[in-house]
Order: structure tokens, then C-alpha cells, then sequence
């Protein structure tokens, strides 16, 4: 199955829940940019607003290795994965200073990665815009391993889960 829309009519609100419903209940992702060299950086960083509109925003120290790729080439891919669910957002990310934003994503959690706290200069805000994303729900293990089964027996593919494309740009 294939959510993209027709062009300018922005993503299917049922797929845009799914991607949204993916990343509230996974919320740990590998965050990956370029380096300077071309190589793959990847570092497990947490989505801090789960209410996804196709922007996804983070809490990083400005001196990190992903700010750093980030801001010089700033196509990125994060993705999630969890137990019976992945989705792979692809997009352009920016550190964007806005006191307001880093306060409204504050957190416990926020706090423990970085003590001296929000007025911290060294912390920013990292937003992706999303592009892309693509993804695949599963009904859980066990349905996924009956379906197998029946799938050997049959000869058929397997059909658990639901997977989609969403075109965030439209």
C-alpha cells in the first residue's frame, strides 16, 4: 500500500497518524547525517514533541557531532524501531534559536543529558522538516509468525502489517 496523495493535497491524515503514532511510541531514533568525509554518522537521540505535523524536534549540544554535520550538510534521515513497528523519516534539518521553543521541549529526561539546563547556550533546538516517510505497522509477533506459516504452506507472501510512503512536502 502506497499513502501518497494526489500532488498539493498534502498527506493522508490517517498515514500522517500512523507516522505520528509510531514515532510517540518509539520516540528513541538514530538520528543520521553526512560528515565533512561522506560517511554515515548515526546517534540515538529522543523526538521531544510527539504531536508530528511533518516537523520533528530534538534537544542537542550545539559541539556534537550531529550539529556539526547537520549544519553543513543538513539532509538527514531518522528512524524508529520498535517491537512490532519502523519508520524511516527522510528530511532537511536546521538549529533553530528560539528560547520559547527550547523551554516549551524541555524535560526531566532533557535535563539529565544536559545539567546546567535550558539557559544553557551550548543546548539547541534541532528541527526536521520532514520529506518523506516511509513505514511498516505490524499486528504483532505473533500474528507476523502465523502469517509466515501460512505463507510457507501457501506459497503466498506474507501480507501482516500495513506499510506506506508519506509524501510531507505536498
Amino acid at each position: 500500500m502506497t499513502a501518497d496523495t494526489p500532488f498539493g493535497t498534502g498527506p493522508d491524515p490517517q498515514t500522517l497518524d500512523t507516522v505520528q503514532s509510531i514515532m510517540k511510541d518509539v520516540r528513541t531514533c538514530m538520528f543520521v547525517t553526512t560528515a565533512d568525509d561522506g560517511t554515515l554518522h548515526a546517534a540515538p537521540m529522543t523526538t521531544q514533541e510527539a504531536e508530528f505535523d511533518g516537523d520533528a524536534w530534538f534537544v542537542a549540544g550545539s559541539g556534537s557531532e550531529t550539529v556539526r554535520n547537520l549544519t553543513s550538510r543538513p539532509h538527514v534521515n531518522v528512524s524508529y524501531a520498535g517491537s512490532n513497528a519502523w519508520l524511516s523519516l527522510t528530511g532537511t534539518a536546521s538549529v533553530v534559536d528560539d528560547a520559547e521553543k527550547k523551554k516549551e521541549l524541555w524535560n526531566t529526561f532533557t535535563e539529565a543529558w544536559f545539567p546546567e539546563g535550558e539557559d544553557d547556550p551550548s543546548v539547541v533546538v534541532v528541527k526536521v522538516s520532514g520529506q518523506s516517510a516511509e513505514y511498516w505497522d505490524s499486528p504483532g509477533r505473533l500474528a507476523m509468525t502465523l502469517d509466515m506459516v501460512k505463507a510457507r504452506v501457501t506459497g503466498h507472501p506474507p501480507k501482516s502489517g500495513d506499510t506506506g510512503t508519506v509524501d510531507l512536502e505536498n
